[in-house]
């Protein structure tokens, strides 16, 4: 491969949720406005609310998400910088309510998991009760066949397994 390929995060995803969620605030301003169910109201504003906010970051969120390149791969959302793909030792599709991850083996996880915040490492360990890797690629949000893309990786991953003559 002589190009990177580059993935963002999905607009009309991002925008459909932000949308969602603005929805709900409104109703949580309704019911106070309304009915005066403070309690329910605020909790639907505060949780709904930060929804929204997370919707309109992701939606200004110009950087890449997922980055192949001929040295490994980049996930962003995972925080641990690039994986060459001589680290992934195997890796198999998993789905979880019709959102995929491409879970990664790694020869030295170890090294990766130790990049990760506390609260990752954490994450990263539920993974594993999953029955997902302590390091999975994230697709949801990302217009990208899994079974190809796990094909790709399995076969760069191979290459660079192999002994030069």
């Amino acid at each position: 491969m002589t190009e990177n390929l580059i993935y963002h995060n999905s607009r009309w995803r991002y925008a459909l949720l932000t949308l969602g969620g603005l929805a709900f605030v409104a109703m949580g301003v309704f019911m106070i406005v309304t009915e005066g169910k403070w309690g329910l109201g605020l909790v639907s504003i505060a949780f709904f609310g930060t929804g929204v906010l997370v919707g309109i970051r992701q939606l200004l969120d110009s950087r890449p998400r997922l980055q192949i390149t001929d040295e490994g791969i980049l996930d962003r959302t995972l925080g641990v910088g690039l994986i060459p793909w001589a680290d992934i030792a195997d890796a198999y599709v998993r789905s979880i309510n019709q959102e995929n991850f491409i879970c990664l083996a790694l020869h030295n996880e170890d090294e990766y998991v130790q990049r990760l915040s506390p609260l990752k490492r954490k994450l990263a360990g539920a993974n594993s009760a999953l029955g997902f890797t302590m390091l999975s690629v994230n697709l949801s949000g990302v217009d990208l066949n899994p079974e190809q893309l796990l094909e790709y990786i399995l076969k760069q991953s191979a290459a660079t397994q192999m002994p030069r003559s």
